[in-house]
């Protein structure tokens, strides 16, 4: 888009003031096909964001629809993710790390999926050649691998801040962004309401899918599992209780679906996770006194 459509778009919010919706999205993996469900509720309920706050999968989904922020794109968007599968983010063939340890201990690889089809996914998603040129700005945050924080990106090149956001480690190669490397901004931030609090936000809806398991949890385990479920429970631990919320801002939070073991590099479930989802959400509506859009 034009620097001038930009510009326009950055009058449109000055004028506008403080956002009053704000959908935060969580990572989650395939588990990402959750929260398109429950954003299916929140647009029959009539709730427009004003800005979108987005962690891994999260902000994938995030800024494909902040580049249009409308059901029909959201219909897009279900349509994708019921074709998704596992080939589509991690790409058709795994290096051979469980296989070969000694070999790559020796050529010191840092991870064991390419990352050429996560960026070829994210080209699709967010055909845009700045982040900031989005209809309705999209909050991403990576986590810098130098320095242990968070960092926050709503301009750039998408393909680079998305890709870094969706980092899982030892998954993913690290990313360079902004002068130093990155990983997924679930390591340190998994669930970023803060972000959507300091916006100003009048009313912040949470959607939280960060409970998945990212590798076996049986007598099968590899290091490789080990390594993941550890990075999934260490993420657990960061979802605190809220601090900094005003008087003036409410946080909707829409109950995490039982999921039971799906594990997040499984896109099988889809239809399951998408009603999963959409159930969660009309809850929530119904507890922030939100009308609900009538089913049937």
């Amino acid at each position: 888009m034009a620097l001038s459509l930009r510009r326009a778009r950055a009058r449109k919010h000055t004028a506008s003031g403080r956002p009053r919706e704000v959908i935060v999205l969580s990572g989650g993996g395939s588990l990402g096909a959750a929260q398109v469900g429950s954003l299916r509720a929140l647009f029959e309920a009539g709730i427009r964001p004003d800005a979108f706050v987005g962690c891994s999968v999260g902000a994938l989904n995030a800024a494909f629809l902040a580049v249009d922020p409308t059901p029909e794109r959201l219909t897009e968007l279900e349509q994708i993710w019921r074709k998704l599968d596992r080939g589509d983010v991690f790409g058709r063939n795994r290096r051979l790390l469980a296989s070969h340890p000694l070999m790559h201990a020796v050529r010191r690889d840092d991870h064991i999926y390419e990352p050429d089809a996560l960026r070829s996914l994210v080209r699709q998603w967010v055909p845009l050649d700045d982040l900031g040129d989005t209809a309705v700005p999209c909050h991403v945050v990576t986590t810098d691998l130098v320095t242990g924080q968070p960092s926050w990106w709503c301009d750039g090149d998408p393909v680079t801040v998305l890709t870094a956001s969706a980092c899982l480690p030892a998954l993913f190669p690290p990313v360079a962004l902004g002068g130093s490397l990155h990983v997924d901004g679930g390591v340190v931030c998994p669930v970023p309401v803060e972000r959507a609090l300091e916006l100003g936000a009048v009313r912040v809806w949470v959607v939280d899918t960060s409970g998945g398991a990212l590798g076996r949890r049986d007598d099968r385990m590899t290091a490789l599992d080990v390594l993941l479920q550890a990075f999934a429970i260490s993420r657990a631990q960061l979802d605190r209780p809220l601090t900094g919320v005003r008087p003036d801002q409410r946080v909707v939070r829409l109950r995490r679906p039982d999921l039971g073991r799906i594990e997040m590099r499984d896109f099988s479930q889809t239809a399951r996770l998408m009603a999963a989802g959409y159930a969660v959400a009309l809850e929530a509506l119904v507890l922030a006194e939100v009308p609900v859009p009538r089913t049937g």
